[in-house]
């Protein structure tokens, strides 16, 4: 890409023309065109600005969002036909106990109690229901997206205002629906750039990998034929931050589950039924968590050392490991491999942080425990970056 020149470059370049095409002095060129190659070079540096835009917005991986007048939604209705899919509602049935005739109003909410996964979040009845006095449940859904929403099975919820006949405390007793945060950019633009980048041939290792990203929350798979039964495909499922139960890529249940059916089955109602089914008659495939494995790093003798500092290198080296994957033959570009952390890399990252001025006398690098100078991730094993001691 052509580098943008700077407004001092461009002023210089139009008085030049100036003075060679008029043959002007120096003097005369000061009094006379000043104003005019300021004005210009502003302008044209304005155009300058304006296709750089234009051609970062011609491809996914540097397209801006439409609300910051990009293209990169468009691009995604043209390769993925959707748009981001966002935040959706958790669903759960509340047991109550009370009397019989008491009425609950639609729209009446219920707050998590303390002791509950999520605790101090609201959830929502939409429809109004009149109890029995008999087993009475209701169905409520949250009234946000993401894992904060979520609840387990007998968590407490309280009601946020009296009603007549009703006890204040409810119970859940089944989770219908987790809560799911909206589609994270990186991941949609990822998806845009695989539907472009993996062809579709009928049940290879791309095909898993597009057909995966169905399924919301997920961030990637890694499809493998498992070693001793080649008639049985793993799928390694890694959730998004925001949609995994630990904050690693943990999937829960629920998204396992939907990689299933979309693996199964095109969830494009649109289609006829008979050009929906994806997965190959002679494979069995079986959806299953990451493995998540700690990475632990010990900095010793930071010369300048204070919390923004400490801050910084945690930060780059999250953003670092998180890049760090396993590689998928077939699946994956041969240019993209990134699946070893090489100890010396991981250091020089917490290094870029640092001014000039300052360092560190030592750096140790454990992966699951142990001292490694680099380790290579395979299957369904990625890292997280656990502690970072500052010694």
């Amino acid at each position: 890409m052509q580098a943008i020149p700077n407004i001092t470059e461009l002023r210089e370049n139009i008085a030049n023309d100036f003075r060679t095409k008029l043959n002007l002095s120096d003097a005369q060129l000061k009094y006379v065109l000043d104003a005019m190659d300021s004005v210009l070079s502003a302008q044209f540096y304005l155009i300058y600005l304006y296709l750089y835009d234009i051609q970062n917005n011609i491809f996914p991986d540097t397209a801006d969002l439409e609300l910051n007048g990009g293209t990169l939604e468009r691009l995604g209705r043209i390769y993925l036909n959707r748009n981001p899919r966002p935040a959706t509602s958790g669903n759960f049935t509340l047991s109550l106990t009370g009397t019989a005739g008491a009425f609950l109003r639609s729209g009446l909410t219920f707050k998590s109690n303390e002791n509950s996964k999520n605790p101090g979040q609201l959830y929502i009845l939409d429809t109004d229901y009149t109890l029995t006095g008999v087993s009475d449940e209701i169905e409520v859904r949250s009234l946000g997206g993401g894992t904060e929403f979520d609840l387990d099975v007998t968590d407490e919820l309280t009601v946020t205002e009296p009603v007549i006949g009703l006890q204040n405390i409810t119970i859940v007793v089944e989770v219908l629906s987790q809560p799911l945060a909206s589609e994270d950019i990186s991941v949609y633009r990822q998806a845009i750039l695989d539907a472009i980048q993996l062809e579709p041939q009928g049940g290879a290792k791309t095909d898993y990998r597009l057909w995966a990203s169905d399924a919301q929350g997920v961030r990637k798979v890694y499809p493998y034929v498992r070693n001793d039964n080649a008639g049985i495909v793993d799928v390694y499922v890694e959730a998004t931050i925001e949609d995994s139960t630990d904050g690693f890529g943990t999937p829960s249940p629920t998204l396992l589950t939907d990689v299933s059916e979309v693996i199964e089955f095109d969830p494009d109602e649109t289609k006829p039924d008979n050009e929906r089914g994806r997965r190959p008659i002679q494979a069995t495939v079986e959806t299953i968590a990451i493995t998540t494995v700690p990475v632990d790093v010990t900095i010793t003798g930071l010369n300048q050392d204070t919390p923004a500092i400490r801050a910084g290198i945690v930060s780059n080296m999250e953003n670092y490991i998180y890049g760090i994957r396993p590689y998928v033959a077939g699946a994956d570009l041969p240019r993209s491999k990134n699946d070893i952390l090489y100890g010396p890399r991981l250091q020089s990252v917490a290094t870029d942080v640092l001014e000039t001025s300052n360092f560190f006398t030592d750096f140790v690098m454990e992966v699951n425990g142990n001292v490694e100078s680099s380790f290579e991730f395979d299957l369904g094993n990625i890292p997280y970056l656990r502690n970072v001691t500052f010694a």
